[in-house]
């Protein structure tokens, strides 16, 4: 099995699950470094791997038959990839890829499945998630429907910090645009807005977040939402060795 880096950073999935189910799970946990564009599952591919990310941020995106594609979801060390399985089907509806670089423990489907079949702790923990993974897409929904790209990539900043756990993030304006679902220009004017008040800082390619205050003042009321929907369902309980 291959060893995750030292001190890595645990994920709250897998910290929350009762003590024996984590263990008898934990043989076949296998690290897995996640590079930004790796494509977990494609949208209805089988899915053979479950991920509970350490470190980093996973895209779940919706492709259009035109080749578009929108962000429905971000997902970081507060939870994980596969959620389908949880849910009595083994294929995915939507693609997963790598955001922003990092570390995974990943888990085959068939043994995952087996341990959840359980209907245990985890179980209950993962359809918990589920809610707040349901909740914040739906909000996404309406968000983008309803605000203005300054708020919605306000909010979208601070999503991506809370789920990479770092103010530095990789991203550009047509990645930002195709995240949001709108022209590239309309980025360009959003992020100049931001930039202006100090709340980010830009180079080629990257986005510094420079005052998170400032940005949850700056973003529309979703990010709230959907965080305090996660507050409410999901109580995290360290174990004592991560996994």
């Amino acid at each position: 099995m291959s060893q995750p880096p030292t001190r890595p950073r645990s994920n709250r999935i897998l910290a929350a699950a009762p003590r024996e189910e984590y263990e008898r799970l934990l043989p076949h946990l296998e690290y897995v470094e996640l590079r930004r564009g790796d494509v977990l599952h494609g949208a209805g591919e089988h899915i053979s791997h479950v991920y509970f990310p350490y470190s980093g941020t996973v895209s779940v995106t919706v492709q259009m038959r035109d080749g578009r594609e929108l962000e429905v979801g971000v997902v970081g060390r507060e939870g994980m990839i596969g959620l389908p399985l949880v849910l009595g089907t083994d294929t995915a509806p939507f693609k997963s890829f790598a955001q922003v670089s990092g570390g995974a423990m990943r888990a085959a489907a068939e043994t995952f499945r087996r341990e959840v079949g359980r209907g245990g702790g985890l179980f209950g923990l993962l359809l918990r998630y589920a809610q707040t993974f349901f909740v914040a897409t739906a909000q996404t929904a309406a968000c983008n429907r309803l605000h203005t790209v300054e708020g919605r990539l306000a909010r979208w900043l601070l999503t991506t910090r809370d789920r990479a756990e770092s103010d530095e993030l990789d991203l550009t304006h047509d990645f930002l645009a195709a995240m949001l679902g709108v022209r590239r220009a309309g980025v360009t004017e959003a992020v100049g807005v931001l930039k202006s008040r100090g709340m980010i800082g830009l180079s080629r390619g990257h986005i510094s977040i420079l005052d998170a205050e400032g940005l949850g003042r700056a973003s529309c009321e979703c990010y709230g939402v959907v965080r305090e929907e996660y507050d409410r369902l999901i109580a995290e309980r360290r174990l004592g060795t991560p996994a």
